[in-house]
C-alpha cells in the first residue's frame, strides 16, 4: 500500500484552491480568519481529515437521486476528505422514508417482509453509487482511492450501514454490499437486532449475538471497519474481544458531561477503546454540546481519559435536529480546529483529531482486507 504523504504537492494545490469559500459563516457556523485557514490547510497537506459518521443530503430518507453537489463541496470548504455517508437500515422497521415512488412511510412500528430491509439498504446504497458514477465524489475502496480523491480535489465517500439490519443476519448479504463498495459497518442502530444489542430504549439484554459475532469475523476479512456507535456496553466489549482489527464509536456523547444520557460512553468504554487502538467520534450535537467549545471540551475529555490517539469526529450530518453553535447547519469543521488552537494544541493533535485517528483504523482495516 502506497503511502499518501507521495501525493502531496498536488493535494496541497486543490485543498489550497478551495479554501476561500466559506470564510465567513452563516447559519450558526463560526468566522474562520485567514490564518488559521491557511493553518488548517497546511495540517491538511500530510493528514487526511475525515467525518466518521453522515447523512448528507439525507439520502438515508428523501427520495433524492443522489448526494447533492452542494453537500460535497460544503465538506471540501472544510477540507474533509474521507466521509462515511450511512444509511439507516433500521428503517424498514420504524419508517420515515421516502420510497422511490415518492411514497412516504411515516414513522411506525414494520414487520417488514424476508429481504425488504435488504432491499431498501441496497436501493440506498445506489444513491451513493449514483453520485460516485457523477465524477463528483470518488469511492473509497482503500487508500489508493483516498489518495486519488485528493489529489483531483474530491471527497472520497465510505458507502456505510448505520445498523446491520439491512443485513438480516446473513453473511452473503455482507459480501454482496461489500462487493458494492460498503466500508464501514454500525452493527446497530435503534432496535436490537440479529447481531447485538442497543444503548437506547426499549432497553434489553445482552451482547453480540452469534450471527454478529459471525459478520464481525467476516467484515474482519473482508476489511470492513466496524463502527459500534449506539452499541450497549455489552455488545462492545464483545465486539473488541472478538475483532481482530481497530473499531470505531463514530459519533456519540460521554457519560462524563451527561450521566443520564443514553448515547454516551463511560470513561471505562473509553479506555477500552484505547486499548484497541480504536477511535471514538464526538458529535456537534446541540442538545449535547451547544456550542463548539463544549463540544472541544468533550474532546479533551476523551484525550485526557484515553490519549490524542483515540478521539476522532462524527458530525451527524443531516442525521439531528440541532447542531453545536459554530458548526452550524453549514457543518464548519474548521471552527472545531480554531477552538483547539485556542486552547494551545498543537497542529500534531489537531491533525489527529480532524480525520488523523480515524484515517489509522481506516488504513490499518482495508490494508489486510480479501477480494
Amino acid at each position: 500500500m502506497s503511502s499518501y504523504r507521495a501525493w502531496m504537492p498536488a493535494i496541497a494545490l486543490a485543498v489550497s484552491a478551495g479554501a476561500a469559500p466559506g470564510l465567513s459563516g452563516q447559519d450558526g457556523s463560526a468566522t474562520i480568519p485567514p490564518d488559521i485557514a491557511e493553518r488548517i490547510v497546511r495540517i491538511n497537506e500530510t493528514v487526511v481529515f475525515g467525518d466518521m459518521h453522515g447523512h448528507a443530503s439525507r439520502f438515508h430518507r428523501s427520495e433524492v437521486e443522489r448526494i447533492e453537489l452542494e453537500e460535497l463541496q460544503r465538506y471540501r470548504r472544510s477540507h474533509m476528505d474521507l466521509v462515511a455517508v450511512n444509511i439507516s437500515t433500521d428503517a424498514a422497521y420504524s419508517g420515515g422514508y421516502v420510497k422511490r415512488d415518492g411514497t412516504e412511510v411515516p414513522r411506525g412500528q414494520y414487520k417488514p417482509e424476508p429481504g425488504e430491509a435488504f432491499a431498501l439498504t441496497v436501493d440506498r446504497m445506489e444513491r451513493i453509487l449514483a453520485t460516485i458514477e457523477t465524477g463528483d465524489a470518488v469511492l473509497a475502496r482503500d487508500a489508493n482511492a483516498v489518495g486519488a480523491a485528493r489529489e483531483a480535489g474530491k471527497v472520497a465517500l465510505l458507502p456505510a450501514l448505520e445498523g446491520g439490519d439491512g443485513l438480516e443476519g446473513s453473511v452473503d448479504n455482507l459480501r454482496e454490499l461489500h462487493r458494492m463498495g460498503l466500508g464501514l459497518l454500525q452493527l446497530v442502530h435503534f432496535r436490537a437486532n440479529e447481531l447485538g444489542h442497543i444503548q437506547t430504549y426499549p432497553y434489553s439484554p445482552g451482547g453480540l449475538t452469534e450471527a454478529g459475532r459471525e459478520i464481525v469475523r467476516e467484515a474482519n476479512r473482508l476489511g470492513i471497519v466496524i463502527d459500534l456507535a449506539h452499541a450497549n456496553t455489552e455488545t462492545i466489549m464483545d465486539v473488541l474481544e472478538v475483532s481482530q482489527h481497530p473499531v470505531v464509536f463514530s459519533h456519540g456523547g460521554l457519560k462524563a458531561f451527561k450521566p443520564e444520557r443514553d448515547r454516551a460512553l463511560t470513561d471505562e468504554e473509553l479506555r477500552a477503546f484505547a486499548a484497541h487502538r480504536g477511535v471514538v467520534g464526538i458529535w456537534p450535537n446541540g442538545s449535547d454540546a451547544e456550542t463548539v467549545s463544549q463540544m472541544v471540551d468533550y474532546i479533551e475529555h476523551v484525550i485526557e481519559v484515553a490519549g490524542a490517539d483515540h478521539v476522532g469526529i462524527g458530525s451527524d450530518l443531516r442525521g439531528m435536529g440541532s447542531y453545536s453553535e459554530g458548526f452550524g447547519t453549514e457543518a464548519e469543521f474548521r471552527a472545531i480546529a480554531l477552538e483547539l488552537f485556542r486552547r494551545g494544541h498543537s497542529d500534531a493533535v489537531v491533525g489527529k483529531i480532524m480525520g488523523g485517528n480515524f484515517w489509522r483504523v481506516f488504513q490499518s482495516v482495508t490494508s489486510r482486507s480479501v477480494s
